[in-house]
């Protein structure tokens, strides 16, 4: 058959049996099975499948990942999998300048002190030995960001409740995940996923520009 031929009797037919199969109420067409929905449903919602948490889901977006990634393909999203740590997430596509695509993923408007302490957890993740727990006490994230706390001018029962906000955000989003102790927490492995080298390097540098300004500010008055 040409591809200018009409599809034949026996292709409608096997294409109605196909929508029969997945099909999960009266008028519904879609052509993924119900796992796989609920799969679609939790990556598009995010922000993280951790095997941990999602274990059947999980194990739908390793074995449908084929179908998922065309699905998340068609809004401009691509599928992470970690394999080795369990994880798997939704980022948006890299279009370059060909396509001027729109956003499908919510957002979170970060603060300055958010910035700074996901930027500090990375480097702490990404200094241990591959597959290796990192565990973090909210005392010394805390006293690692304090040379930050110049730029807030804020004083140290303010800086605290900076620091105390931030860790529960980062803590709801699964990027801190809890143990057996409420003030420590591990972090997640997608961190070393979140950013490439040139993002973190463009924001260490403007943070390093805002230090210096500050110091220059201090020096003068």
């Amino acid at each position: 058959m040409s591809p200018y031929d009409p599809p034949s009797d026996a292709d409608h037919d096997a294409s109605a049996d196909d929508l029969a199969t997945t099909a999960q109420y009266p008028g519904d067409t879609g052509e993924l099975a119900l796992p796989s929905r609920r799969a679609l449903i939790q990556l598009l919602k995010g922000p993280l499948i951790t095997s941990t948490k999602h274990a059947e889901i999980w194990r739908t977006v390793i074995s449908d990942q084929r179908l998922l990634r065309s699905r998340l393909a068609d809004v401009f999203l691509d599928l992470v999998i970690d394999e080795e740590n369990e994880i798997a997430f939704t980022r948006p596509a890299d279009t370059g300048e060909t396509v001027d695509a729109p956003s499908v993923l919510r957002t979170e408007r970060l603060t300055f002190m958010d910035t700074v302490m996901l930027l500090a957890l990375r480097q702490l993740l990404l200094r241990a030995q591959p597959g290796e727990r990192v565990i973090i006490d909210r005392d010394e994230i805390a006293d690692q960001l304090e040379v930050y706390r110049r730029h807030t001018n804020t004083d140290p029962a303010g800086y605290r409740k900076r620091i105390d906000s931030s860790w529960s955000k980062l803590t709801k989003y699964s990027l801190l995940n809890k143990t057996t102790s409420e003030d420590r927490m591990e972090i997640s492995p997608v961190l070393r996923q979140l950013f490439d080298a040139e993002q973190v390097a463009l924001v260490g540098a403007e943070f390093d520009r805002i230090l210096a300004a500050t110091d220059d500010e201090q020096e003068q008055s």
